[in-house]
């Protein structure tokens, strides 16, 4: 039967999975696991990817990569080879260390993404190597947490969970270590609503402001100021927040202004586009 053909399309992200071979070790103590770091993160370099997270286990690993402009296999080669090398010297064997072919799943739904972030970084937990996530040494889970990155790339990965690096940082926690997150759940019953709502309607202004080099200004659009200038820049604002799907209440208490002037400005947006 043949091999299934991998999807390595430039910023795709893989889950992988390697066993030893029979479920052997693959790692043998610290000085082991240090090296492979040292190893895959010369392959992330060479091969123009990205690592995500990360869990060492003894006889297996979980690698949660985004591929750049080379095909995750290469990647994947140049790890194992060179870790078999290291290891096959250092305790005077020969063969493979690994069982089978290397597993990886395309991940490409948002909550299946979360889902696979919480199984690598619990993993230790339910094998009963650690108590916590933060109390396993041999995951990117501390790297993330406390912002001294060595391998991960933390803020590609925190930009999946929000593009407010605090709320980000925050949601990867809930989505780690909070008991009741589920891939069914979500964020839905630990994320207060109305805060991810102005997070969202914060996020769109920024984006406004930004592509007009009008930074600056952005305390006065949100006080209700009346100016000719914050006024254009409200109403582009109220026109792109509506497209997104946001009420009119949420809008006019995010600029401090009343619901019948987001009214207005939309009901008027709304004339110009049916104007012939």
């Amino acid at each position: 039967m043949p091999r299934r053909k991998r999807n390595d399309t430039p910023g795709t992200i893989h889950h992988v999975i390697q066993r030893g071979n029979n479920r052997n070790y693959i790692y043998e103590n610290t000085r082991d696991k240090k090296e492979f770091l040292s190893l895959l993160s010369t392959a992330l370099t060479t091969h123009d990817a990205l690592l995500l997270q990360y869990a060492l286990m003894d006889n297996h690993y979980h690698l949660l990569i985004k591929v750049g402009s080379e095909p995750l296999s290469s990647i994947i080669w140049f790890l194992n080879r060179t870790y078999s090398l290291y290891y096959n010297s250092r305790y005077n064997r020969t063969g493979t260390i690994y069982g089978d072919r290397y597993k990886s799943y395309l991940v490409t739904e948002t909550h299946k993404l979360f889902s696979i972030i919480r199984y690598i970084v619990q993993n230790p937990v339910k094998a009963g190597l650690a108590a916590t996530p933060s109390a396993y040494r041999w995951s990117g889970h501390t790297e993330v947490c406390t912002g001294n990155t060595y391998i991960i790339a933390r803020t590609t990965l925190l930009s999946l969970f929000s593009p407010d690096p605090s709320l980000a940082l925050q949601r990867y926690i809930q989505c780690t270590e909070h008991e009741k997150w589920t891939p069914q759940v979500g964020f839905a019953t630990i994320i207060d609503k109305r805060e991810e709502t102005r997070e969202r309607l914060s996020c769109l202004l920024d984006r406004i402001l930004a592509k007009r080099n009008l930074e600056d200004l952005r305390a006065m659009v949100v006080s209700g100021a009346k100016s000719p200038l914050s006024r254009e820049l409200r109403n582009q604002f109220v026109h792109v927040a509506v497209t997104d799907g946001h009420a009119l209440r949420d809008i006019a208490s995010f600029l401090h202004v009343s619901h019948e002037t987001v009214r207005r400005i939309s009901k008027q947006d709304r004339l110009q586009k049916h104007t012939p």
